[in-house]
């Protein structure tokens, strides 16, 4: 094979369906990857061997049969050599099986749930933090703002693993920090009206609030929270993270705090690849403003994947696969390292940011932070 053929790379990809904003972000993270190295001379496979990189992509409307249906057209009629996962665990939980039955490795950049590791799955690399990591240090945070502080009320999704793993990860860190008051309310995902869940909350009147399902859950309870009298400490609501919340709640936004993969302004120092200043730019050219971390963990997949690439000068899926179980690095997406046995995402944490004056800030870790927490929620 000449060293200038294209390495194929396929994703199935949200461009249609309940996570087509963050589907398409995704898209647009990885297009601005292949453009970045393509530009740069392509991609090192061995001592004066580089190749250019070849996108592929496939709708997966949202659903789990069509991203089965697009991740088999990927392996099988396009023969991509680099894989890389969808948005979403449960669609990610779809293009693993495929992947797996196949001995495809699967670059896993938005399937944040443990189920995604927990079958045992050999060919796959979690690039992002887990589901049960996603708000570590927002307890910390509220009590350096209120040592007080002692009660948590977690709002969740009936259904759905996702928003299960992330309350269970606040809850258990309540323990161990000493509140004295968990309480666990939940919600069915297809409700609009969250005027129940909101009494509850009220009958509570929590320090720390944390509110997990759906995206289009998140929006509309924080909008309907927004609009209520309630006096809360703190607020924290998994969609708050992304740019899509800010657009959606327009002033009301004022306070809330959410998990964030990645924030230009956390200034990751990178131990290979691009700055998060040049990825900063190359991400505006391909999205403008709005640019959110499901860009940003699609690129990094792109990185470590080269990084891979480098270690072991080869494309062969076991391989790569060995490489990533060993290496222990910092992009500017943060550390990677994984578990070697499962391939789960071990190095790295998310960011907390918190929304002031229409925009975000970073407020926890304290080394990355803008700012600390402000507390109580409406101050």
């Amino acid at each position: 094979m000449s060293s200038f053929t294209p390495i194929k790379i396929g994703i199935p990809v949200s461009l249609t369906g309940q996570f087509q904003v963050q589907g398409q972000q995704a898209l647009a993270g990885l297009q601005a990857w292949v453009n970045d190295v393509n530009v740069g001379g392509g991609v090192s496979v061995g001592p004066g061997r580089s190749r250019p990189v070849e996108l592929v992509h496939y709708d997966d409307a949202s659903t789990r049969e069509a991203v089965r249906s697009a991740t088999q057209q990927l392996i099988v009629e396009n023969r991509v050599e680099l894989l890389v996962g969808p948005y979403s665990s449960v669609l990610t939980l779809a293009a693993a099986e495929v992947a797996e039955y196949h001995g495809k490795l699967l670059w896993n950049q938005g399937g944040a749930c443990a189920s995604v590791y927990d079958l045992g799955y050999r060919y796959i690399v979690g690039i992002l933090t887990p589901a049960t990591h996603y708000l570590d240090g927002l307890l910390e945070a509220v009590r350096i703002a209120c040592p007080e502080a002692n009660s948590l009320a977690t709002v969740k999704a009936a259904q759905g693993a996702f928003s299960g793993e992330v309350c269970a990860g606040v809850e258990e860190r309540a323990v161990e920090v000493g509140f004295l008051t968990i309480v666990s309310l939940e919600f069915d995902p297809l409700s609009k009206d969250f005027s129940t869940v909101l009494a509850a909350v009220s009958d509570v009147k929590p320090d720390v609030l944390v509110a997990v399902g759906r995206i289009q859950n998140d929006l509309k309870f924080a909008s309907q929270l927004a609009g209520s009298p309630m006096a809360l400490g703190a607020v924290a609501v998994v969609a708050a993270g992304v740019q899509q919340f800010g657009l959606h709640l327009g002033r009301n936004t004022e306070g809330f705090i959410g998990p964030s993969q990645w924030e230009p302004e956390a200034g990751c120092v990178a131990e290979f690849g691009p700055t998060g200043t040049q990825i900063s730019e190359s991400l505006r050219r391909a999205l403008g403003s709005n640019v959110d971390y499901p860009a940003a963990q699609a690129y990094a997949a792109g990185v470590v994947i080269q990084r891979c690439l480098q270690e072991v000068e080869t494309i062969d899926d076991a391989a790569l696969r060995r490489a990533a179980a060993s290496l222990d690095f910092s992009t500017f997406y943060g550390r990677f390292k994984i578990d070697p046995d499962t391939g789960r995402q071990i190095g790295r944490s998310t960011l907390l940011v918190q929304w002031r004056e229409g925009r975000k800030v970073v407020v926890w870790p304290p080394a990355l932070a803008n700012d600390s927490l402000r507390y109580p929620w409406r101050a």
